[in-house]
């Protein structure tokens, strides 16, 4: 009777919080905790067009599991700029909710596109403490551009009981709506099915694209003074660079 109770309570909440969700506008991906499991890329697999598996049947106790691609795009803030060539960092647990130093972990670029995809197996729940609640499953990403400030998140499910309130991490973003997406079947060309989701990201500029962008229109609206006041204007761009570059990096 408990048990069904503590369900009915958890259900309530999640559909408070989905409730509360509206369109997305343009705005930067809400950022969310790096967590203890991330390492570093040398400690991490690319995925490319060879091997774009991040945890799956290449393990023996993942191979019955299905697979789920996981696919999006890389935005400048102005939502409408693709951005190229990004370092994608991502992470996760496998599906029992166990994090695995040797896989379930890669890194991939985005292509000319700003577009990025990578197949895995959907993460499982996990509790940080004995008799807590569960983390909703999610996947981890840290992402990199240049002229943007390095972007650390976690992707989560629709429709998962654990999210918002319910989540066991009081401090993680499990509540923001652009970070849960939409789970989809998709039917192949062989009649075979698959899981997807699609989630895009836009990136914040960082500091020195923001001062380089306010002396690019500052020059534009000097276009006719005197050389003189330009070339101090140029000189003010160039000190301001150097610092932020030297105390923002």
């Amino acid at each position: 009777m408990i048990g069904l109770l503590r369900i009915c309570v958890l259900l309530v909440l999640f559909s408070v919080v989905h409730s509360t969700c509206k369109p997305q506008q343009c705005q930067p991906t809400d950022p969310d905790v790096l967590g203890p499991y991330y390492i570093n890329l040398k400690g991490q697999k690319a995925l490319n067009d060879t091997n774009m598996t991040l945890c799956g049947p290449a393990l023996s106790q993942f191979r019955h599991l299905p697979l789920m691609k996981v696919k999006g795009h890389i935005y400048d803030e102005d939502c409408a700029t693709r951005l190229s060539n990004t370092l994608i960092e991502v992470w996760q647990a496998d599906n029992a909710g166990v994090y695995h130093w040797q896989t379930c972990r890669g890194y991939m670029k985005s292509d000319r596109h700003g577009y990025y995809e990578f197949w895995t197996i959907h993460p499982g729940w996990y509790a940080i403490a004995p008799g807590s609640l569960y983390r909703p499953a999610h996947v981890h990403f840290k992402v990199t551009a240049n002229g943007h400030d390095i972007l650390v998140t976690q992707m989560y499910f629709g429709g998962d009981v654990y999210l918002g309130l319910n989540d066991s991490c009081q401090v993680c973003s499990s509540d923001k709506c652009d970070l849960i997406t939409t789970v989809v079947t998709v039917n192949t060309a062989t009649n075979q099915q698959h899981n997807e989701v699609n989630f895009d990201v836009i990136l914040k500029r960082d500091i020195v694209t923001r001062v380089a962008q306010v002396f690019d229109q500052d020059n534009e609206e000097m276009e006719g003074f005197p050389v003189g006041r330009q070339k101090r204007a140029a000189m003010d761009y160039a000190n301001y660079r150097s610092y932020f570059k030297r105390d923002h990096n």
